[in-house]
């Protein structure tokens, strides 16, 4: 009978192992329940197998399930105390979980017991990555290759680190390198695309996503980030595309609604259609600043100033120190006719943001309506210094000479404006 139990819990260990390589391929939840299943039934026919809880805890870690994960682990290493990887995944699980003293400390014993681990450097030097320290993390990593010049999760990771430093051009060469060692993987993919994107090559990033709904036709993440590259190029209709299968794709992202709106508040007469979808966003993940923000943003090109205020004042009471939802209040507040609370506001968002010829413009425009006109002046010269191309600030500060009666340098400031943008005349004349 013993013999009988153990054939069956090996064939449901390799159905377990069949449903998780599928599921990993296409990220499919029903796929990673369906091999966790096949897992448990082999459990029950083999409970004292201890790579049986090991793959179960993989596939629970792999589904975001890490406490799940956790338990499989530890009971696991209860079977096996000797076994290095069971130490690692169990520090995987921790790391996912935010604890990273315990995390770093599985790792630890992990490489005790093997310390020509590769995996294990890779792990704990992503762990390091996430916890904030880029230069443990980089000497993990670059230890892991040096033990394996084919490991492609230590090249992607190692990616990520140089991308979060900002040298994206070692992060490319890495993600190439990633690359090679597997071609038809998702993750470096979508990583080569992100990277392409940062360097403003939209057209090979495209190339990567493409590749990736190939492989993935139900790749929400491909369809959200194309659409945003197909926004950037200004091909917007495709973009429209992209970003509704990316939300029948990824029903439960955030993110997916947050950027279709942003498309929509670009578009005209798309704003209140905008709000909608900022709000969905917001359903999902109620306490992000940003989505408030930006539905705040589209509450304004409805012509709502009232509720767009309140938005901006829920964003600046959970993240008091940001500038930008200073500025997003300010335009509130200037558009219900409140000069003071305008003016306090854009002083607070360029004490806290870095200069911008956007921020020094709104409170020139607010300067000049207290008919504080040498203060304007000032700001539109200062957002010129920022921005030397920047059309409204000389515009604007060519009509206040105007007014001035300052004829020569307002047809200066009017002629670089008209030369930077042609119609910015018909623009301001409907403002």
């Amino acid at each position: 009978m013993k013999k009988k139990n153990v054939l069956f819990g090996l064939k449901n260990y390799v159905l377990g192992v069949f449903c998780r390589y599928r599921a990993e391929r296409h990220m499919d939840q029903k796929v990673f329940k369906k091999a966790i299943r096949n897992y448990g039934k082999a459990i029950k026919l083999n409970s004292s197998d201890y790579a049986l809880y090991s793959a179960r805890g993989c596939a629970y870690l792999d589904s975001g399930q890490p406490e799940k994960a956790l338990a499989d682990f530890t009971h696991a290493i209860r079977l096996k105390p000797t076994e290095a990887c069971l130490y690692s995944n169990r520090g995987d699980a921790y790391a996912e979980m935010g604890d990273y003293d315990k995390a770093f400390a599985d790792y630890a014993e992990a490489l005790k017991l093997d310390p020509k681990a590769s995996a294990t450097y890779s792990n704990r030097g992503q762990a390091y990555a996430e916890n904030g320290n880029p230069k443990s993390a980089l000497k993990d990593l670059n230890r892991a290759i040096k033990l394996n010049p084919k490991a492609s999760a230590a090249y992607l990771n190692r990616g990520w680190v140089f991308f979060e430093m900002g040298d994206v051009e070692k992060a490319l060469k890495d993600f190439q390198q990633a690359q090679k060692n597997e071609p038809e993987s998702s993750d470096i993919l979508g990583s080569l695309g992100q990277a392409y994107q940062a360097m403003e090559l939209r057209d090979k990033a495209i190339e990567q996503y493409n590749k990736i709904i190939l492989l993935e036709p139900k790749s929400g993440f491909a369809y959200n980030n194309r659409a945003m590259l197909f926004q950037e190029k200004g091909e917007l209709l495709k973009a429209h595309s992209d970003f509704v299968k990316a939300m029948k794709l990824s029903p439960s992202e955030s993110g997916v609604y947050n950027n279709f709106g942003l498309l929509l508040t670009g578009l005209k007469d798309g704003a209140k259609d905008a709000v909608r979808f900022f709000a969905l966003a917001l359903r999902l993940s109620p306490n992000n600043t940003l989505y408030m923000y930006n539905r705040g943003l589209a509450y304004l090109h409805a012509g709502k100033p009232p509720q767009a205020l309140n938005d901006f004042n829920k964003a600046i009471q959970l993240d008091p120190e940001r500038g930008l939802f200073y500025c997003g209040r300010g335009m509130a507040n200037f558009g219900l006719g409140d000069l003071e609370g305008a003016l306090e506001d854009f002083n607070r968002a360029i004490k806290l943001e870095p200069p911008s010829a956007e921020l020094y413009c709104n409170r020139a425009q607010v300067y000049t309506d207290l008919e504080n006109y040498t203060a304007a002046l000032s700001d539109y010269t200062a957002a010129i210094g920022v921005d030397p191309k920047c059309a409204f600030a000389y515009y604007n500060r060519g009509a206040i000479y105007q007014d001035m009666g300052q004829y020569p340098l307002a047809k200066v400031d009017s002629g670089k404006a008209l030369k930077l943008d042609p119609e910015i005349a018909v623009e301001r004349a409907y403002d």
